[in-house]
């Protein structure tokens, strides 16, 4: 049985989608002001650890989905927001290197709602790994990285953890303006450079994706890196 926490900001909105839900087997829980609490940290970590997943209704804002994620995506959650809106890849990319798992929309059928939820378990957090302990004193020009990975990466180190605007990386890593293509390109680049970035023992958030203004090195990270003077 999985156990669904379901955030909204009217209840009545959510019947029927809680409905489908409990049809399906699952537990469900159904808030508007564990909101507040989750944002303000008041929610405590145990409550949080009986919950698989969590999903965002519709009648929840954009920016405020943005926080909820990124003050949920350091539990063992997977986290869903219910939607009708269609989204760009790069928009799709933000999502994801945000926190967010995946997309359900307002009115699935029931066989939709299913598969989704099963095949969505397969991202749960396997809390039984021993702790990987960080690596201190990365160099950056030793790192396994391709050329625009270690570039990348040295433009957010050099800025240490001030939030770069998408704009000014594009800038920064191809010397012309931000376009579709550059920004689609700049958001896989992040993806994978955190993935490298990970395979190699860092730890923590890595990157940060400030929703709506940019990228920064997490502090934790950079405390992990350093450059070779030349």
């Amino acid at each position: 049985m999985t156990r669904i926490l379901l955030l909204t900001k009217n209840i009545d909105n959510e019947d029927n989608f809680e409905k489908q839900l409990r049809q399906l087997g699952n537990e469900v829980f159904t808030s508007i002001s564990l909101i507040e609490g989750i944002l303000s940290d008041r929610v405590p970590d145990s409550f949080l650890s009986m919950y698989h997943q969590v999903i965002f209704s519709e009648t929840i804002d954009t920016k405020l989905v943005a926080a909820l994620v990124s003050t949920l995506k350091r539990h063992a959650l997977i986290l869903l927001r219910k939607t009708d809106e269609q989204l760009n890849e790069t928009q799709t990319l933000e999502w994801q290197e945000l926190g967010l798992s995946d997309w359900i929309k307002c009115y699935p059928t029931l066989e939709t709602l299913r598969d989704q939820l099963t095949c969505d378990q397969t991202g749960l957090v396997n809390t039984d790994v021993s702790p990987v302990h960080p690596k201190k004193n990365l160099a950056i020009s030793s790192l396994p990285l391709s050329t625009s990975e270690e570039r990348l990466l040295t433009i957010l180190y050099q800025r240490q953890t001030v939030v770069i605007s998408r704009e000014d990386l594009c800038r920064e890593m191809w010397r012309k303006p931000k376009t579709h293509s550059t920004m689609s390109q700049l958001s896989t680049l992040i993806s994978k450079l955190k993935r490298k970035l990970e395979e190699v023992g860092l730890t923590g958030e890595i990157i940060e994706t400030s929703w709506g203004q940019g990228y920064r090195l997490s502090e934790q990270a950079y405390q992990q890196l350093y450059m070779e003077e030349h």
